[in-house]
């Protein structure tokens, strides 16, 4: 059975570079696509008419996107939802029937339709399904796919995506472990070159743990591990700048954000280094 990946719409550049990437990589997994458009009715009048109207209108823009998806030269199964509801509600909804969400990278936005930027946050940690989140980057030469390690569970899960994902490119899968010195006040004399030393070890045997076995799994995998003496957040940015890729997993689902889709996931989809998939732990 094919995988199916539904892409947020709203025919902005944004969500068409979003859906320009869907369709590539649908194209090259052999993956069926739904656009879902939402249109936003938090300021629409509750009156029949109204609702009918935007209903309209919602329908009239999904059929000019899966124009412009065909005009672009997507030759795959496509459909369309449109819907007029609380975006945030009928994206997690939607996001149960797919295998991965996609959306673009908007500037936090209250018009009607667009349900993007600081709500791709929110999608992320309410979605049922991977989210993918695209701005507008460029690849640089050999780009590799970035995953941060730390150990837990949901990274684990994100350096299962990453490698799959690397893998089926050809390119470098880029492990990054970035750790800090507790920072106590007064009491930086006591890390002596030992005690970093100590810390380092501990990162490289966190960052072997991680990757072990995929060496085997995917034989052809080329792994870089990166061990940097950084925030997490800073440090994923940094090694993801002109990355095909950057995957990082979140805590689970819930309504609040930020604490259930963890911080690092959070700060990363506010940077944006390249496209972003956030997986579910």
């Amino acid at each position: 059975m094919s995988e199916k990946y539904l892409i947020g719409v709203d025919g902005s550049e944004q969500s068409q570079v979003a859906l320009a990437w869907g369709l590539a990589r649908a194209t090259e997994r052999g993956a069926d696509v739904e656009l879902l458009h939402v249109a936003d009715d938090s300021f629409l009048s509750e009156s029949v008419a109204f609702l009918s109207e935007a209903q309209q209108a919602s329908e009239q823009m999904l059929a000019a996107e899966i124009e412009h998806a065909r005009s672009i030269g997507f030759t795959g199964n496509v459909t369309g939802t449109a819907v007029v509801g609380h975006p945030i509600s009928e994206v997690e909804e939607a996001s149960r029937r797919a295998d991965l969400l996609i959306l673009g990278a908007h500037s936090g936005s209250r018009l009607a339709g667009s349900f993007f930027g600081t709500r791709a946050v929110k999608a992320a940690a309410t979605a049922h399904c991977p989210v993918a989140v695209i701005p507008k980057t460029d690849v640089r030469p050999n780009a590799g796919v970035v995953v941060g390690i730390d150990g837990s569970d949901a990274s684990k899960v994100a350096i299962a995506y990453a490698a799959e994902e690397a893998s089926f490119r050809g390119v470098p899968l880029i492990a990054v472990y970035a750790w800090m010195p507790p920072l106590t006040p007064g009491l930086e004399y006591l890390w002596s070159e030992e005690l970093v030393d100590s810390q380092r070890s501990a990162a490289e045997e966190a960052i072997a743990i991680g990757v072990a076995g995929l060496a085997e799994r995917y034989p052809d995998l080329v792994i870089q591990r990166e061990i940097v003496q950084a925030p997490p957040v800073a440090a994923l940015v940094q090694a993801a700048e002109g990355a095909e890729l950057l995957v990082v997993g979140s805590r689970g689902r819930g309504g609040l954000t930020r604490l259930l889709l963890g911080s690092v996931s959070h700060g990363v989809l506010q940077a944006l280094p390249c496209p972003v998939i956030v997986t579910r732990a």
